[in-house]
């Protein structure tokens, strides 16, 4: 619909009913009718159930490479980035993250959680996890709609070289889905990554969840290529 292309209608918008349609375009109820299933088949519409048809949101894109963060990321889409400030303490490492992080038990680390926005929506919920004898002071800044990495490279000199990360599909947590506004058990996309600087030390084990109606990640396979796209892990086996 043209209404749509031209943000007359934006995402999120409740389309009128059947009959306002069939007024408003001066077509039959069949016609519409069938217009409607058939943007919905294409993903442009959204029925929900005792609510009514809505314009879908178009899903951020994002490929496997570079390694950039969330801020960088967005704004390269003329998506402007934010952060919301759920959790910003220092605590003792919990075993997987010290492994992670290549730290010794009872060191102590970072714990950054916020949620992340998207022109003013919710896209992810991540929790950072930094040693926190790497960054001195840290505790002192205001991460409010501001970039971890773009703070760590003006303050401190650490750039991201180089990531292991995985992905999986899973139920979100009711704290996190409240957060996305979402509903408890919606789909999401889990992320766990842990980044090195150029010495190859790891200064962050990131853990995110992504409302997988509004994130899809993607890669370009060529045949006798070395990249490709993450392998699930064998049923029953650690995630790391």
């Amino acid at each position: 619909m043209q209404r749509m292309g031209s943000g007359l209608w934006p995402p999120e918008t409740r389309l009128p009913s059947e009959r306002e349609l069939c007024d408003l375009f001066g077509i039959s109820r069949i016609t519409v009718r069938q217009a409607l299933d058939q943007l919905v088949a294409e993903g442009r519409l959204v029925r929900s159930h005792g609510r009514g048809t809505f314009v879908a949101v178009v899903p951020v894109r994002k490929p496997l490479l570079p390694l950039v963060g969330f801020s960088e990321d967005m704004a390269s889409r003329g998506l402007h980035p934010g952060a919301r400030v759920v959790r910003f303490e220092s605590t003792r490492t919990p075993a997987p993250v010290a492994s992670e992080l290549q730290l010794p038990p009872g060191q102590t680390i970072i714990v950054l959680k916020r949620v992340r926005l998207a022109d003013g929506a919710p896209m992810a919920v991540e929790t950072v996890h930094a040693p926190e004898r790497m960054f001195p002071g840290f505790l002192d800044e205001n991460l409010e709609d501001q970039s971890f990495y773009g703070l760590l490279q003006r303050r401190y000199g650490v750039r991201p070289a180089r990531a292991s990360q995985s992905w999986q599909a899973v139920s979100c947590p009711r704290p996190d889905a409240k957060l996305l506004r979402i509903r408890t058990g919606s789909p999401v996309l889990q992320i766990c990554r842990t980044t090195y600087d150029a010495s190859g030390r790891p200064f962050e084990y990131l853990e995110s969840f992504f409302r997988g109606d509004r994130y899809i990640y993607y890669s370009e396979l060529r045949e006798g290529s070395e990249q490709a796209a993450p392998l699930p892990a064998a049923a029953g086996a650690e995630r790391t």
